[in-house]
């Protein structure tokens, strides 16, 4: 299993991860405040090169500073993220540092059980969750995070895949396409074009005959992350295609965006 640790290493490459409680320079004068969190748990024989382990390890944001609304509606964003990529369903419960440790046992527990009803099945030999998070852009209106997630937990292969949240600083919401986008027909006219280059297609090639976009039509990615000259688009694994493909990135620069985008609600 250990040999799909370069795909989370990837991901922390490509997003700058940083680990420790720091306060990040890009912050200063703003007024709200981010800090990276460590959260770790194990059960296993973890020390052992060879042991059976199940081990969990998350280096995340939260808002330590700002608004009481606004830093409960963000870190409640951040810790469901966190929390769903240790349950094996859909997850209804709270979202706070106590509902993540509650999750973390159950699915260390769940190790256990699996290990105790299989004995010696190699699958169930070593579960992992690794979660790398960090800030992106932050102006006054604005704040990324982006939380790069690999985990396996005995399937046929292990899953990786990038969340990437975007956060009105006013009201602690993620920003949809909807709220900076005035033409969204003309925005995917131009996204399914950069997203043929990224894949080496022509430009009239059909994606769906191409093993693309399954139901049909090009759709815009829910993953994408407002930074400082363009907009990075994000497909992960299963999104559009299958698992062997992998993902799908590219950006769009601001200048090629032109009026497409209302850059007053990021900058």
């Amino acid at each position: 299993m250990r040999k799909y640790i370069p795909i989370l290493i990837s991901l922390c490459c490509l997003f700058g991860c940083k680990k420790g409680k720091i306060k990040l320079e890009s912050e200063k004068g703003l007024k709200v405040r981010f800090e990276i969190q460590n959260f770790q748990d194990k059960k296993g024989q973890c020390e052992k090169q060879d042991g059976e382990c199940a081990q969990i390890e998350m280096v995340y944001p939260t808002v330590v500073e700002g608004s009481p609304i606004l830093k409960q509606t963000i870190n409640d964003s951040i810790f469901s993220f966190l929390i769903q990529t240790l349950v094996f369903e859909e997850y209804n419960g709270g979202s706070s540092l106590k509902d993540l440790q509650i999750a973390s046992q159950s699915f260390l527990n769940e190790w256990q059980r699996a290990n105790a009803e299989m004995p010696g099945n190699t699958a169930n030999s070593n579960w992992e969750v690794s979660v790398t998070g960090q800030v992106g852009l932050h102006t006054p209106k604005m704040a990324t995070i982006t939380l790069g997630s690999y985990s396996y937990a005995g399937g046929a292969h292990p899953n990786s895949f990038v969340s990437v949240l975007n956060f009105n600083l006013k009201t602690g919401k993620t920003l949809v396409w909807q709220d900076f986008v005035t033409d969204m027909k003309a925005l995917k006219a131009l996204a399914e074009k950069e997203f043929k280059k990224a894949r080496e297609l022509p430009l009239n090639a059909d994606l769906v005959e191409e093993g693309y976009f399954w139901e049909g039509n090009f759709e815009l990615p829910k993953n994408f992350e407002l930074q400082e000259e363009g907009i990075y688009f994000w497909y992960n694994p299963f999104e559009v295609a299958s698992y062997a493909q992998g993902p799908t990135d590219f950006t769009i620069s601001y200048e090629d965006l032109g009026k497409l985008v209302r850059k007053e609600v990021i900058f």
